[in-house]
C-alpha cells in the first residue's frame, strides 16, 4: 500500500536551508554545530580562552571534526582530554603554562576504548540528572539482537518491558521491544532521530493479534529503526528541557552519525536460527507447541538474518555522504492444521515471514564553521505476514514502517546557535488481506480442507491507516552572558506541525454464510458466479451449493487533519556554584482543541568537589492518538443480515450497522514529576542516586457510554457504544542508583569499563492501556486482593512492572588478541500474576471480588558478546566476526501465564546464538 506525498510537502523540505540567515555563508568566524556541536577547533579554542590560558596548534590537525559543547565545571585538562578523546591528538602544557596541540602516536583510534555515557560523567553533559547517554562504542559492544532502539536499553534503569519480550513463542519476530519509562505508558514516549519524531500516532496500543476485522497490529515506533548508525542514543527520564513535548514517560533520541573523512564502507551478515536457541516450554503445552500452527501458537521453527551494508566518506572537504542498507528477515515454518488436528488432517506445513528493509541517506555540508546543513531521508518498511489456521487463501499482510525525510541549518552567531528544521513522514499501519471475502461452506469434494462438516475460506479484505507528518522546528541557544548577578544561557523555540491520519477499507469485503444445494453455478443470465458458488459434491450429497447469507463491509474512509502549535522558553542559569533552569512549554493542537502550560524547573547545587544534588518539578503532556477519533464511525460501514433465495436473484440491502464507538475528549492528560537526585565521586567511583515521583492523571480509557452515564446526541450510536473518558490516574515512585569507575580499569593487558544499575519501582495503582475495557477501573468497586480490602485501582499492575531489577554492564578491550568482550547481567523481581478468581465475599455489607497474587522466583540473564576483528595486510581493510550469546546460562525465567482456565506458565527463551561475519574498509 502505497501513497505519494503531497507536493507542498516535498517542496516545504528545503525550508530549513533558506530560512537560515544567508549572510551565513559569508562570514568565516568558528562556529557551535546543531545539537550543541561545533567544530573541534572552535571548542579547542574556547575552552582555552573560558580558562585563560594560551593554546597553539595547526588548523589542519582539527580540519573537519565536531564536538559537542562542555559543561562550564569541567576542569581544564578534563576538558581537553574530554574534546580529544578518540582524535589522536592531545594538549601538550609547555613551561611558559601555554599548550600546544600535538598528536599522540600511542593512541589507535580502532584501539579507543568504548564508553558508558551516564549522568554527568562524559558529554553530553547531564547538567541536572535528565538521564542516560550510550554512545555509539557502547551501543555496537552490546548484545543487540535485532538491533532494535528498545533492546539496547536494558541497561537503563528507569526502563521497564512488555514481559513478553524475550518470550519462547516468539524468538523469530524481528519487531522493536516496546518499553515504559517511569511507569508511563509505552505508547506515551517521544522518539525523535536527528530531532523529528518517528513516533507512531494511529494506533500503537493495539492487540497484537492480525486477526482483528477493523485494525492491524502496530507499535510505539512509526520506523524499526537499526542501531548500527548511531552516534549515540539518549534516554531523558526526569527533568526534561522545555525544548522537548509530546511525552509522559520520557524521550528516547537517536542521532545519527556524520559520514567518515575518509572513503570506508562495511558489509556484514548476521544470523540466528531455532536449531540455536533453547526453548523453555511447559510440560503440558510442549505437544501442542511442537506442532504450532499460526499466529500466537509459538514459533518452533525459525531462520533469522541480518545483512548491513554502508559506504561513507566525503567527497569534497567540506560535504560528507553516508549510504546504509539494512534487511532483516525471519522466515517461520509453521502447520497449516491447528495443533491438535496435525495428527488427523496431515503435517501441512504454512510460512509467516518478517521483513524490515531500511534503506538510508544522509548527507552533511559544512557551508563554513558558521553555517551546517544535513539532510536523512530513510525508507524503512515492515512486512509481516500470517495465515490463520485451517483456512485457504487466509493470507494476511501487516505492511508497517515507511519513509521520513528531514533537512536541518544550524548557524552560529557571536550570541549563539540558531538552528531550523524541517521534516516530513508518511508511515502506515495496515493489512493486505490474498482475498476480499471469508466464505463457510459445507465440506465438499472440492473445499475438502475443512476440520469439521464446514470448510473455511478466505480473508476479510484491505485496511489502510496512514499517517502523513509535516513539522517545522526552530531553536535558539544564546551562548552564556553576564545578568542580574549570573551567568545565563536562554533557550528558546517554536514548534509547527500538521499531521494527517485516514482510516480507510480499501475493497469491499464480505463474510458469505449459509449454503444452500444448487446444480449449477452459472444463473439464467448466463453469467457464472466463481466466489460464493462451488461444485462439489458435499456430505449432505449436494452436487453444488452457493451461498445465501453475508455480512458486508462497504469501502469508505475515516480522516482527519490536525495543527500542533508549540513554543517554549528556558533561562539555564548560574550563580556560583548553584545552576538553576526555569522553562515553559506552551502547546496547542486542533484534535482535542486545548492549550497547555507545561512548566518546567531543574536545580543542581555543588555541594562540594565531587558532591552535586539535583531536584525538579516538571509536567509533561501525552501524545493524542488518532484511532480514538477514527474508530468513530467505523462500524457503520458494516451491513448486516443481507440474503439471496437463488444465484437470479440480487442481495437484499441489509441493515446499516450502528456506530459502536464515539468521541468525544476535550482534556489531555499529563504528568506531574518530583525528582530528587544525589551524584557522589568517591575514590576513582561515580555514584548517582536519583528518586523520581511520577503522578499520571486525565489518562485515556475506553468505557461505555452506559458506564458514564452520557447521554450522546447522535442517533446512530448503538445502546452498547464505547467511548473515550479522561479518568485514568495513576502513580509511581521509582529508586534508582547507578555506578561506574571513572577510569578504565587496566589489568594484564586488558581494559574494562562497566556501569552497575540499580531501580525499585513503586507503582502504586493499575493504569490500563487506551484499547483495554476499563469500566471498572472508572467504577472502582471494592475487591479483596491478597487478603486485604482495596479498591480496584490500587491494584498493582502486572505488565512493564518489575518491582526491582539489578543490572551490571562490562566490556574488556584485549588488544592482543584484537578481542572485545561484552557482559549484560540483569536480575529481575519474578513475575508476578495478578488473577481475578472469579469469587465474591462480603465486605461491610458490600460484595467484594476476589483477586489474588501468584509470584514466581526472580530471573537471572547473563547475555554475551564477543567480538574479533583482524585487520588485513597492506592496509586492505579488516574482517570480524561477533558470538552472542543471549540468556548464557539457559535460564528458565517466567515471564507470564496463558489466559486458559489452566494458567500454564509461560518461560523466555533460552540460550540462544547469533553469529555475525563482516569486512569493513
Amino acid at each position: 500500500m502505497t501513497s505519494r506525498p503531497p507536493r507542498f510537502a516535498l517542496g516545504a523540505l528545503t525550508l530549513a536551508l533558506f530560512a537560515s540567515p544567508l549572510v551565513a555563508v559569508a562570514q568565516g568566524a568558528p562556529s557551535a554545530r546543531q545539537d550543541s556541536r561545533m567544530p573541534l577547533g572552535r571548542a579547542l579554542s574556547n575552552w582555552a580562552s573560558q580558562h585563560g590560558v594560551a593554546l597553539a596548534f595547526d588548523p589542519a590537525l582539527t580540519a573537519g571534526r565536531q564536538v559537542p559543547a562542555l559543561a562550564a565545571e569541567t576542569s581544564l585538562e578534563g576538558g581537553f582530554s574530554r574534546l580529544l578523546d578518540g582524535t589522536g591528538l592531545r594538549a601538550v602544557r609547555r613551561s611558559d603554562g601555554s599548550y600546544a596541540l600535538q598528536r599522540d602516536d600511542a593512541t589507535a583510534p580502532a584501539a579507543r576504548m568504548p564508553a558508558l555515557k551516564v549522568g554527568g560523567l562524559q558529554q553530553p553533559p547531564f547538567r541536572y540528572a535528565e538521564g542516560l547517554a550510550l554512545e555509539a562504542d557502547y551501543l555496537q559492544a552490546q548484545v543487540a539482537g535485532n538491533g532494535d532502539i528498545g533492546s539496547v536499553l536494558r541497561i537503563n534503569p528507569a526502563v521497564q518491558f512488555d514481559n513478553a519480550q524475550l518470550s519462547s513463542y516468539t524468538p523469530g519476530d524481528i519487531s522493536p521491544a516496546e518499553i515504559s519509562i517511569n511507569g508511563a505508558q509505552f505508547y506515551q514516549n517521544s522518539f525523535l532521530v536527528d530531532g523529528m519524531s518517528f513516533n507512531n500516532d494511529i494506533d500503537p496500543g493495539q492487540e497484537q493479534s492480525p486477526y482483528r476485522l477493523f485494525a492491524a497490529p502496530g507499535g510505539s515506533q512509526a520506523l524499526a529503526l537499526d542501531t548500527a548508525l548511531l552516534e549515540d542514543l539518549t534516554v531523558m527520564d526526569s527533568n526534561v528541557s522545555a525544548a522537548y513535548g509530546g511525552f509522559s514517560g520520557g524521550v528516547v533520541e537517536a542521532r545519527l552519525r556524520r559520514p567518515s573523512e575518509a572513503l570506508s564502507g562495511s558489509i556484514s551478515h548476521q544470523i540466528t536460527r531455532s536449531a540455536w536457541t533453547r526453548y523453555h516450554i511447559a510440560d503440558a503445552e510442549a505437544e501442542n507447541y511442537a506442532n504450532a500452527s499460526s499466529w500466537g501458537d509459538g514459533q518452533p521453527e525459525f531462520d533469522k538474518a541480518v545483512t548491513r551494508m554502508t559506504v561513507e566518506g566525503h567527497p569534497t572537504d567540506s560535504i560528507g555522504l553516508l549510504a546504509n542498507f539494512t534487511r532483516k528477515r525471519s522466515s517461520i515454518p509453521t502447520y497449516f492444521y491447528s495443533s491438535h488436528l496435525v495428527q488427523d488432517h496431515g503435517r501441512e506445513k504454512a510460512m509467516q515471514r518478517r521483513d524490515t528493509t531500511q534503506s538510508l541517506l544522509k548527507g552533511v555540508w559544512d557551508v563554513n564553521e558558521r553555517l551546517t546543513v544535513d539532510a536523512t531521508l530513510t525508507h524503512t518498511p515492515t512486512e509481516n505476514q500470517f495465515f490463520r489456521s485451517n483456512i485457504r487463501h487466509a493470507g494476511i499482510r501487516i505492511e508497517t514502517g515507511g519513509t521520513l525525510a528531514s533537512l536541518r541549518a544550524a548557524w552560529t552567531t557571536d550570541w549563539g546557535t540558531l538552528t531550523q528544521q524541517v521534516g516530513w513522514s508518511d508511515t502506515e499501519q495496515s493489512r493486505d488481506a490474498e482475498q476480499d471475502h471469508y466464505m463457510t461452506w459445507s465440506r465438499s469434494s472440492s473445499k475438502d480442507w475443512g476440520t469439521t462438516a464446514l470448510t473455511l475460506e478466505g480473508e476479510f479484505g484491505d485496511i489502510e491507516q496512514r499517517q502523513k507528518r509535516l513539522q517545522y522546528k526552530l531553536d535558539l541557544k544564546t551562548d552564556a552572558f553576564q545578568a542580574l548577578g549570573g551567568e545565563h544561557r536562554i533557550g528558546a523555540g517554536v514548534l509547527l506541525e500538521r499531521d494527517d491520519f485516514h482510516y480507510a477499507r480499501l475493497t469491499e469485503s464480505s463474510t458469505y454464510t449459509t449454503p444452500a444445494r444448487t446444480t449449477t453455478c452459472t444463473n439464467r443470465a448466463g453469467v457464472t458466479d466463481t466466489l460464493t458458488c462451488a461444485m462439489g459434491t458435499t456430505a449432505s450429497n449436494w452436487p453444488g451449493q452457493y451461498l445465501t447469507r453475508r455480512t458486508r463491509y462497504a469501502t469508505g474512509e475515516i480522516g482527519f487533519d490536525t495543527g500542533t502549535y508549540g513554543v517554549y522558553v528556558e533561562d539555564d542559569m548560574r550563580y556560583g556554584d548553584l545552576l538553576i533552569r526555569p522553562g515553559l512549554r506552551i502547546e496547542r493542537d486542533t484534535y482535542i482543541g486545548r492549550t497547555t502550560l507545561a512548566p518546567r524547573l531543574a536545580a543542581s547545587w555543588q555541594v562540594r568537589d565531587g558532591t552535586v544534588l539535583t531536584a525538579g518539578a516538571n509536567r509533561y503532556y501525552d501524545r493524542n492518538i488518532a484511532t480514538w477519533r477514527l474508530r468513530d464511525g467505523v462500524n457503520r460501514l458494516r451491513y448486516n443480515s443481507e440474503r439471496r433465495t437463488s444465484l437470479d436473484s440480487d442481495w437484499t440491502v441489509g441493515t446499516q450497522a450502528s456506530n459502536d464507538t464515539h468521541f468525544d475528549l476535550d482534556r489531555v492528560g499529563y504528568a506531574d514529576e518530583l525528582m530528587l537526585a544525589l551524584g557522589q565521586d568517591w575514590a576513582g567511583v561515580r555514584f548517582n542516586l536519583k528518586a523520581v515521583n511520577r503522578r499520571y492523571r486525565d489518562q485515556v480509557i475506553k468505557v461505555q457510554g452506559r458506564t458514564l452515564e452520557q447521554q450522546a446526541d447522535d442517533p446512530t450510536l448503538a445502546a452498547g457504544y464505547d467511548t473515550w473518558a479522561s479518568a485514568g490516574r495513576a502513580e509511581t515512585n521509582i529508586y534508582s542508583l547507578t555506578v561506574q569507575p571513572l577510569h578504565n580499569l587496566s589489568w594484564a593487558g586488558t581494559r574494562s569499563t562497566a556501569l552497575l544499575a540499580l531501580d525499585w519501582t513503586d507503582a502504586r495503582s493499575t493504569l490500563p492501556e487506551y484499547d483495554d475495557q476499563s469500566d471498572l477501573f472508572y467504577q472502582n468497586p471494592l475487591i479483596r486482593y491478597d487478603g486485604r480490602f482495596i479498591r480496584y485501582r490500587d491494584l498493582p499492575p502486572d505488565n512493564y512492572n518489575r518491582p526491582w531489577t539489578a543490572r551490571l554492564s562490562t566490556i574488556t578491550r584485549i588488544d592482543r588478541w584484537n578481542l572485545t568482550v561484552s557482559n549484560l547481567l540483569r536480575y529481575r523481581a519474578g513475575y508476578r500474576a495478578i488473577r481475578d478468581t472469579g469469587r465474591s465475599v462480603l465486605h461491610e455489607g458490600e460484595a467484594a471480588r476476589v483477586w489474588e497474587q501468584q509470584s514466581y522466583s526472580p530471573a537471572l540473564t547473563w547475555d554475551l558478546r564477543l567480538a574479533w576483528e583482524q585487520p588485513l595486510p597492506a592496509n586492505a581493510g579488516s574482517v570480524f566476526a561477533n558470538v552472542e550469546v543471549v540468556n548464557l546460562l539457559d535460564k528458565a525465567n517466567v515471564h507470564g501465564e496463558s489466559s486458559s482456565a489452566a494458567r500454564t506458565v509461560l518461560y523466555e527463551t533460552g540460550r540462544q546464538f547469533w553469529l555475525e561475519l563482516g569486512y569493513r574498509f
